[in-house]
């Protein structure tokens, strides 16, 4: 017989449960803390310096102006960043995201900027019209968290494995060289350069252990850049003409203007580019290990918001969240947000250090590509990660899956295929991952509806819960 008076009153405690969110809000050791951020600032500054360069070719802007738009896209991308990391108030997901251009801007803006009279006068326009699609996007915001119902793993797998899919063709114009039309394309020096980086990554994540294997992205870009002078191709140039400082101040070309066709055209690209945010927000919650709620999706668009305004007031490419970041934060195993929010700082202080930033910009095309592809990769590989939850035996999960994949890779191979659609209409549908997440959408509410069939894994992994939203 048991002697109740001296029995536990409790029983004894269970070990707690694992908390996804600890990593995220982690602060690493300064010097762990410092590598890691100058990885993301590497992995960010190598690929999106490209989208002002190729906007300010595309209007005629002068050297010196295209200077003052990459400062302006790097401040508002390293502030952005920030508040999306760290969070002010209900502003900002506050995970390891960084903000830095969608190429999905590129000809709304180059063609914004043309029809105003290209040049200083047409980015006027294109900065006005970034500052309103920025704040309809803010307005928007909450209706992104409730749309997230049509967004269950089968179509959210499918748009990651479609983000990683559609930008590793780019990625491997940069292994040849950058531009396919020059005689150096795809030559030994370009391809050496391209192999050395991608042995060194390789050799890392087999044989390296620790804070060596994690910082595989950062130790390839250095060993190709090291065969890059090897070859004579790396020119140093840039870094000698830059100047030590030069402060971005808001408005640098003047006030914006505000064009009414302009605005329509950079709303509806701005409103797409928060579609593939949030299939961003669906990978970074594959890598930490819990889907993100509708409040957290909610947040993070504010930011993308308040971002497409800042790039606006700072003369800047509209920020918003690169994915190749997210491919670095996998590869990389390290997932705090503050170390990304390291970076944002990093960012600011580089758009204020034109020749520190060139000598970043001086990295040879075919290392960056080559480093790239295996974050892209990696992305594509987390939607299949995210498949993996679905049922695929049955016939109506595997041809939703099929067509919208098949759907998105023609607007990848061919995006000249639409060319005869208005123009408006072009801008959506050349994004492989917008036509992959509407396909995949609708054909996910005709085969399965909003709910659960027959067991599947249809239901919205954005799922509000107490646990959730205390931890933030």
């Amino acid at each position: 017989m048991v002697d109740r008076t001296t029995a536990p009153l409790t029983e004894p405690a269970a070990s707690p449960p694992h908390d996804p969110d600890a990593a995220v809000n982690e602060v690493p050791k300064f010097g762990r803390l410092a590598l890691y951020s100058i990885q993301h600032l590497l992995t960010f500054y190598a690929t999106v310096l490209v989208l002002p360069i190729i906007i300010a070719a595309g209007i005629h802007l002068s050297q010196s102006d295209t200077v003052v738009l990459l400062g302006g896209t790097i401040l508002a991308g390293g502030i952005a960043t920030i508040i999306q990391s760290v969070g002010i108030w209900k502003v900002g997901i506050r995970k390891p995201l960084v903000l830095g251009g969608s190429a999905v801007v590129i000809g709304p803006t180059i063609a914004i900027g043309n029809a105003n009279g290209g040049g200083t006068v047409g980015l006027l326009a294109v900065f006005g019209a970034s500052i309103i699609a920025g704040l309809v996007l803010v307005a928007a915001a909450p209706l992104y968290g409730w749309l997230m119902r049509l967004f269950p793993p089968i179509v959210v797998g499918s748009v990651i494995a479609m983000v990683g899919f559609s930008l590793l063709p780019i990625m491997v114009g940069l292994v040849g060289g950058g531009d396919p039309t020059a005689k150096s394309f795809g030559d030994t020096a370009n391809l050496t350069i391209a192999g050395a980086t991608f042995a060194t990554i390789i050799l890392l994540y087999r044989f390296g252990r620790g804070l060596l294997k994690s910082m595989a992205i950062l130790l390839g870009l250095i060993v190709g850049l090291i065969v890059g002078v090897a070859f004579g191709i790396v020119d140093f140039a840039p870094v000698a003409e830059a100047s030590w400082f030069n402060l971005v101040l808001p408005f640098h070309f003047g006030v914006p203007t505000f064009n009414f066709s302009a605005i329509v055209a950079m709303t509806i690209a701005i409103l797409v580019v928060g579609v593939e945010c949030t299939s961003s927000y669906f990978a970074m919650g594959e890598i930490i290990g819990r889907p993100p709620t509708n409040k957290e999706i909610r947040n993070g668009i504010f930011a993308e918001g308040i971002a497409a305004v800042l790039g606006g007031i700072f003369s800047a490419v509209p920020p918003t969240t690169f994915n190749g970041n997210v491919g670095l934060v996998r590869a990389s195993n390290m997932k705090s947000r503050w170390v990304v929010a390291t970076a944002g700082v990093l960012m600011i202080l580089l758009s204020c250090l034109p020749k520190l930033a060139a000598v970043v910009s001086v990295l040879p095309s075919a290392t960056v590509g080559a480093a790239l592809l295996t974050l892209f990769g990696i992305i594509a590989t987390i939607g299949i990660q995210t498949l993996g939850k679905v049922d695929l035996s049955q016939d109506r999960n595997l041809i939703v899956v099929a067509l919208s994949l098949a759907a998105g890779i023609i607007p990848t191979a061919h995006p000249q295929i639409f060319q005869h659609l208005p123009s408006g209409l072009q801008m959506v549908l050349q994004s492989g991952i917008v036509v992959t997440a509407v396909v995949a959408v609708l054909l996910n509410l005709a085969f399965n509806g909003l709910t659960r069939k027959n067991g599947d894994e249809t239901s919205s992994p954005a799922i509000e819960t107490p646990e959730a939203t205390t931890a933030r």
